[in-house]
């Protein structure tokens, strides 16, 4: 019935705004007559509803903080993915993406921490992040906040066979594990450095603007013109 996760709650969402009207709707007009049913209704009207609301509209945040275009319609994203998206680039992001090696949310792919926590604390971050740009609270270029655990990359590559092939890993491997030394070391950095990331750089406006994302997304090229036009 539901194609996505996304559209269900959607539906959710409008159905109980719906039931929490027309609850509201019947208080008023019963008036001061607060027999016991009334007293549950006020008591779903006023408290549950809204509560259930918060809860719902906070999880399709969360859910859609995965996506690359979630990712893409913040201004000071849009380099890490026109840089990712850039068939030239040799940044490990862009080399993943080119080769589709990761199928779907590739920025989410790579930044969650695995397990549980690990894609708790993700979405927390993606709406940490969306807060952070909706209330200009942020400096250009950004920055990683904490650590990328080389776990991360072992994710998808210790258990593959050509990974141990390689006879470098094989001395390095329990230093992988110990994150005495970074996959980034010997394979390249994952974006473009801050210094290309800062406003007013040699390499800013290509990398704030070149991308054939955009042109797939009329909503962001819209969006995109309106930031232009501000400048």
């Amino acid at each position: 019935m539901f194609s996505t996760t996304e559209e269900l709650v959607k539906v959710l969402g409008v159905s109980v705004f719906l039931v929490e009207a027309a609850l509201l709707f019947w208080l008023v007009l019963k008036g001061k007559q607060l027999s016991n049913p009334v007293k549950w209704m006020a008591l779903i009207a006023l408290v549950i509803g809204p509560i259930l609301l918060v809860f719902l509209a906070n999880f399709h945040v969360f859910d859609n903080s995965k996506t690359v275009d979630a990712c893409a319609n913040c201004h000071v994203m849009r380099p890490m993915v026109n840089d990712m998206e850039d068939k030239e680039s040799m940044t490990l992001a862009a080399r993943h993406y080119k080769n589709k090696w990761i199928n779907k949310d590739q920025c989410y792919g790579c930044h969650k921490d695995y397990g549980l926590n690990g894609k708790m604390k993700a979405k927390m971050d993606g709406y940490r992040h969306l807060m952070k740009y909706i209330t200009s609270t942020y400096e250009e270029p950004i920055r990683y906040r904490g650590i990328f655990k080389n776990a991360n990359c072992g994710s998808c590559h210790y258990e593959k066979p050509n990974f141990m092939a390689v006879e470098m890993h094989q001395p390095l491997f329990a230093k992988f594990k110990e994150e005495e030394i970074s996959c980034t070391n010997c394979h390249g950095k994952a974006h473009p450095s801050p210094n290309q990331r800062t406003p007013g750089s040699e390499d800013y406006e290509r990398l704030i603007s070149q991308s054939e994302y955009v042109e797939e997304a009329p909503a962001l090229k819209k969006f995109i013109a309106t930031l232009d036009s501000d400048k």
